[in-house]
């Protein structure tokens, strides 16, 4: 049982399922000691006892957005506290610490003072992107962590970061990030058709620059043998930079080594969603797959789309979210899935304006869960809102 590791609000929540097995635990606390800052986790544990998995959202409220004179370090320090109380707590002190994203306000100025080495060891992938949280604070943090587990594993789980490129256009910048990408992979046995299962493309001035990063996309997939008739890659295709002036592209990546291609299942959701390439992009919807002991469901960015690529509710930021939910629906249901087994939720805002109401929505449908919303436009300008998930369920 988890007990917290200062006295505050803390709240739990469980979900029973698999013959009243409890796989999916959430809870909710906020920091006594900084009470403008909180953390959400869920945290999957399959009937077998083995390498619970725990995703964590550290952020500050809106009515303590100014936790110090100076936003930025102040700010960094004051998240980090509660970080590294939480995580020396009971059961996380022992988990391995595989990926951390830190959401800034301004990643050309806070990324550099930010010291993630006091939190996390080097074997753990560290993403920093400015993607403003859209309660208007400085930043928030996704971590995710797994227990060691007392079986070896059978397969090797490759998250990647930050790969950039800082010369030439967008174009030549999307085609040599993925060169770079296939070329590491290749060195691990991997390759990015048959290894790659999750991408995330962060686009500075993604109105501008999007179709010119999505037909290098294309171009580079078709020459390694991905196409409409094999597969993609699920992924998210998002406004956001990594703070360097000259870099248009940035990508962050998730691999798995030694995984049998028929324990990978692409997600299409047909009934609802179109095909990406009749409207000139290449991903996949979605993507499970299927472990040991659990099944891992990983959805793409998605928005408000029907099955023939058109946007949906033009204008209309609540018509979006309720068909935007309706398409996650759908393609958790293909893998199996649905959103009791969800373990993370990002919202990306077009609008500003639009936060207030999607907040008290996604509150009132998932309260539990933990879901960060930030400042991130969607690759069409008439999407207000896209999000992505991970689901975790017993196999």
């Amino acid at each position: 049982m988890k007990t917290a590791p200062s006295e505050g609000l803390f709240m739990k929540g469980c979900l029973h399922r698999n013959n009243n097995y409890m796989v999916m635990e959430f809870s909710h606390h906020i920091f006594s000691n900084h009470p403008e800052c909180s953390v959400q986790v869920s945290s999957f544990t399959p009937p077998s006892g083995e390498r619970t998995e725990h995703h964590m959202i550290f952020q500050f409220s809106r009515q303590h957005d100014n936790p110090g004179a100076d936003t930025g370090t102040d700010c960094i320090a004051v998240l980090h506290s509660c970080m590294q109380e939480w995580l020396s707590s009971d059961p996380y002190r022992d988990s391995e610490r595989v990926f951390v994203r830190y959401f800034l306000k301004d990643a050309s100025v806070q990324r550099s003072r930010i010291h993630t080495r006091e939190l996390f060891p080097a074997t753990c992938a560290v993403s920093f992107i400015e993607q403003p949280p859209a309660n208007k604070t400085e930043m928030a943090v996704w971590i995710y962590l797994r227990d060691k587990g007392s079986v070896p594993e059978r397969y090797t789980h490759f998250w990647t970061t930050e790969k950039f490129c800082l010369a030439g256009n967008v174009t030549q910048q999307t085609r040599k990030l993925l060169m770079d990408y296939q070329q590491w992979l290749q060195a691990k046995g991997c390759g990015m058709k048959g290894q790659c299962i999750r991408t995330w493309f962060f686009i500075k001035d993604i109105d501008t620059n999007y179709a010119a990063f999505a037909q290098s996309r294309t171009q580079y997939f078709s020459e390694i043998g991905m196409d409409k008739d094999t597969h993609y890659i699920a992924s998210t295709g998002i406004e956001g930079s990594n703070g360097a002036p000259a870099s248009y592209v940035t990508m962050d990546a998730y691999a798995v080594g030694g995984l049998e291609p028929d324990r990978i299942t692409y997600l299409r959701g047909l009934t609802n969603l179109s095909p990406t390439n009749i409207y000139g992009v290449t991903f996949e919807r979605g993507v499970a797959l299927r472990l040991d002991d659990r099944t891992q469901v990983l959805i793409s960015g998605t928005a408000s789309i029907d099955k023939w690529g058109n946007v949906m509710h033009p204008d209309d930021i609540q018509a979006q979210t309720h068909r935007m939910w309706e398409n996650v629906e759908v393609l958790l249901q293909e893998a199996g899935s649905s959103f009791e087994d969800v373990a993370q939720i990002i919202v990306y805002l077009r609008r500003q304006k639009d936060f207030e109401l999607v907040r008290e929505s996604f509150r009132s449908r998932f309260p539990s869960i933990p879901t960060v919303i930030v400042m991130g436009r969607v690759c069409r300008p008439a999407w207000l809102i896209e999000m992505e998930c991970i689901a975790i369920s017993h196999t």
